[in-house]
This record gives C-alpha cells, structure tokens and sequence, in this order.
C-alpha cells in the first residue's frame, strides 16, 4: 500500500531531489528505479511476503531505497541499530525469525557472521552484490509491512509488528497534520532505525514530495545541527528533548539564523517548558510537540494553533485516530486508550504482552493524560513511572522537567528508591555541565532551586551525578539501566557517583 501510494505519485517520476546526505543524493525518479531493482534481487535471492529483510543500514539513500523494495516485493522489513553488537545482533535474528540481511559493503564481512543470505547495496542504493544460501520459508503473517525493535527506555525491547495498511496510513495522518508538501526541507539526524526518524520524519516528507536531508546520528551533535538548521534552510525538523535542552545552553560564537524552519518538533519524551521558553528566546521559533508510541506512531501534535502558545500541551489527536480514557470519560484525567487504522498488530512471539495491551480492539498506551476543554492534551506520566512517597503519587516526568531548567544540568532522570524501613523517595540522576558546576554541595543546591516551583514530597531525597547517563540508539535515557546500576562509587569512570 505505500509503494502504491508512493510510486504512482505526481512527482515519483521527478528529478528533483529526494534524498539528500553527505554520501549520496537521490532524485525521486532515482529512488524509485533504485527500490525497483533492489525488489528484483531480493525476489532473485527468495523474498517475498513472509519474508523478512533485516537492514544493517545507516542514514543513507540506502536505508529507504530498502525500505521501498521491501514494500514493493509485500515482504516485512525489519530495521536494525547500526549499533547493535554482535550478541544482540543473534538474539534480533533469532527474534525475527530472517535469515536475509540487506547491509553496507563495508559492513559485508560482519553480517556474514550473522546470516548466509546477504545483498550488499552502495549508500546510493545500487546492489554491489547478492549471495543465497538456503533462504527459508516465510516467518510472518504476509500482511506484516514493518517489525520494529523498540527502544525499551523502562523495559526490555520489544518486536512491535505492523501491518502494509499501518505503515501508509501513519505517513498519512502526520504529513497531513503537519500540512507537508513540495516545498518542504526536512533534516533527519535520528536513526531511520527507530520510528522517530523513520516514519515521523522521512516517509511523510517523501510522500508529500519533499526534500529529505539525511545525516548519521553518530556524528550529528546539537551546534552541528544548529548550523546545518540554518545552512541548509531545514523548514521540518524534529528531536527528543535532549537536544533542545543542550541547544539552548551552548554558547557559541554567533546564533544560527532558524528563520526558515516552521516546524520545530520534539517528540519520544516530554519537553520541558523551561526549555521550550528559552529555545524561543534565543532563536525566535515555537518549538511544537508530539506525542505517540511505537505502536501506533504519532497521536497528538501540538501546532500552537488558534494562536495560542501552549508548550504544557501535546496537541490535539490526529483525524485518523480515535480515543478515550480507560474510564470510558473523554474529560479529565487517566490512561489514554487508542485506536486507528496505523495501529500495530502485535508483538512477534509476545501474545501474553500483546493481549494485555491491545483489548477489545484498543490500544492502553500506559500513558495517563489530563484532556483540557479544547481538547488538548497533557501527559501527566507514564502508569509505570511514578514513584509513591508519603502516600503522594508523583510522576517522574514533572520532576525531571522542573529539574533540567537548573542552568548547570546538562541530562537527568529521576527513579525511586527504598530505604530499610521500605518507604520510597526520589533520587535525581544527573549530568552537570562541565562549565557551570556549581559551588558547595551539589544535592543541597539542587533542592535550593527546586523548593520554589516544587512541593516538598516532589524533592529528591539524594543526587547521583554520572558522567554520562545510559540511553538508547535514539538518545532517550534507559531508567532501567540507571535502576540497574551499582551502587554510586565516586570513581572517575562512567559509572555514577554519589553526592
């Protein structure tokens, strides 16, 4: 259904360009005829519905010239982290149920490692080399487009599958939310592996006949992103809050003009308004936000529309989706139940986890939101991700946004903790700025700006100070990695110290 929708488009036969990245540029006429004969070697080599192609790909033309063919053929495509170890590399497969990897030249003799069936394609998307050695039968229902691996930011990751209909119709509803077309200049710098960069930002920019920049996550850091912004005339860029939130405390020589870009989005967590207040102040732009899951993709945006300003908010839902708090309410407060045509099927070999998320054909997303008389959203916290002091429920996001306006904290998260007698209390885990350290007891100073906007059972009761805090591929900080950490040690490692 998306290569229907993509390859019968007005402009699918253009030369003007589609992808662009520092190894290669690809007219929309190009891309096509690219994902054409990359479809032809893969039905050569076996593929077909069923079927899953695992992409060991980067942020190139070649990523999405996958993509495409894999959609072309009816077959499920199935992205993989371009860093993902070896270990996790076996466990993925075995997960996937695949047998074929379509990968870089480069990275040729380490996918061998992991699969006898390899097609190795240039950045530009052009098959190098093709090799078959007893693909086996199809894996999967034939109806499934896409397995996705999540993140897994406070549980283990997951297989999340989607169906060819899901795939078109999330490209869909967002490029028609965002209100997208030709003239539009998109910069990706996250992993087209993960949902974010993949079908927030690259496939509804290529289904309205945009132009999509492509840079590698791994060397795309916030001032070089600054300065791409503006040397490139982006008008659509999206990110998680962790880049905004260095944005606004770098200090470089001259500000980067972002008088082009008209939609500044952040997504995949929560923005804080401190944040999102300076990044204006510095650089003239609202940054507007989004909200979704993997399993369904984007469900809210925020386009600061009727002329309100309201960075609290993650919008309005999307035309497409419907929903309701798990009281059956659409007032109020409580877990936000969705559904819609660009929802998931399920989770490959996850039929306990899939029947508790999806029931009676509604999504539970774990989210709990508060939903204003306009109708505008506001998450109020994960279900899971709430800690339970003095007989208070205090939802860590709250914490963690009042937490990382304090000038001198680059990152934080903020878990719970026991203590002998079993009571629980908040714990900061935080990055400090390497400039701004402030003077005396860290833990004391941060309480000291947190007690004006924060009411006494939200204060941490102790601060851990880490070099670098866990994250993702994405960027999103991993709680259940900073949960599983040793205990606080003050060694100069990257593990955490106590202060």
């Amino acid at each position: 259904m998306l290569w229907d929708a993509l390859a019968r488009a007005p402009f699918a036969t253009s030369t003007r360009d589609a992808i662009v990245s520092d190894q290669a540029t690809l007219s929309y006429a190009e891309l096509f005829a690219r994902a054409e004969a990359l479809a032809a070697t893969l039905a050569e080599v076996g593929a077909g519905p069923g079927h899953v192609v695992l992409a060991y790909l980067d942020n190139t033309p070649a990523f999405l010239v996958a993509l495409l063919a894999t959609a072309r053929l009816g077959a499920t495509f199935a992205p993989l982290d371009i860093g993902v170890t070896d270990a996790e590399a076996a466990g993925l497969l075995a997960l996937s149920r695949s047998d074929l990897i379509v990968c870089d030249p480069t990275a040729g003799a380490r996918c061998e490692r992991w699969s006898k069936n390899l097609v190795a394609v240039t950045p530009r998307g052009e098959v190098v080399a093709a090799r078959r050695d007893g693909l086996g039968a199809p894996s999967v229902d034939p109806g499934i487009g896409i397995m996705q691996f999540s993140s897994g930011t406070t549980a283990a990751s997951k297989g999340i599958l989607l169906g060819h209909e899901a795939l078109y119709y999330r490209s869909r509803y967002l490029s028609r939310a965002l209100g997208l077309d030709e003239r539009d200049r998109t910069l990706c710098t996250l992993p087209l592996s993960h949902t974010h960069g993949a079908e927030c930002l690259a496939l509804p920019t290529l289904m309205t006949g945009g132009t999509l920049f492509l840079k590698s996550p791994r060397f795309a850091f916030p001032l070089y992103i600054l300065e791409e912004l503006e040397r490139l005339a982006i008008t659509f860029f999206s990110s998680i809050p962790q880049f905004y939130d260095v944005a606004v405390k770098l200090s470089p020589t001259r500000t980067p003009d972002l008088s082009a870009l008209r939609l500044p989005f952040c997504g995949s967590a929560a923005l804080a308004r401190a944040t999102a207040e300076a990044f204006f102040a510095r650089f003239g732009v609202h940054i507007r936000q989004g909200y979704g899951l993997a399993e369904l993709s984007v469900i809210c945006v925020n386009m600061h529309d009727d002329g309100q300003v309201v960075y609290d908010s993650v919008g309005r839902v999307l035309d497409g989706i419907e929903w309701r708090l798990a009281d059956g309410d659409r007032a109020g407060e409580g877990e936000l139940l969705v559904r819609s045509k660009a929802m998931f099927t399920g989770y490959i070999n996850g039929p306990e986890v899939t029947a508790e998320r999806l029931r009676d054909g509604w999504l539970h997303t774990g989210d709990v939101v508060a939903v204003d008389g306009d109708g505008r959203f506001r998450i109020v916290g994960r279900k899971e991700d709430f800690i339970k002091v003095n007989g208070f429920k205090v939802y860590a996001a709250e914490v963690e946004a009042a937490i990382i306006a304090v000038d001198w904290v680059a990152e934080c998260a903020v878990v719970g903790e026991r203590d002998a007698l079993g009571s629980e209390a908040l714990v900061a885990h935080v990055v400090v700025r390497d400039d701004r350290a402030p003077p005396g007891a860290l833990h004391d100073q941060l309480v000291r700006h947190l007690r004006p906007v924060l009411s006494e059972h939200k204060l941490p009761r102790r601060t851990v100070t880490w070099h670098e805090l866990p994250k993702s591929p994405l960027g999103k900080i991993l709680k259940s990695q900073i949960k599983a950490a040793p205990s606080p040690s003050p060694s100069p490692s990257p593990s955490p110290s106590s202060k």
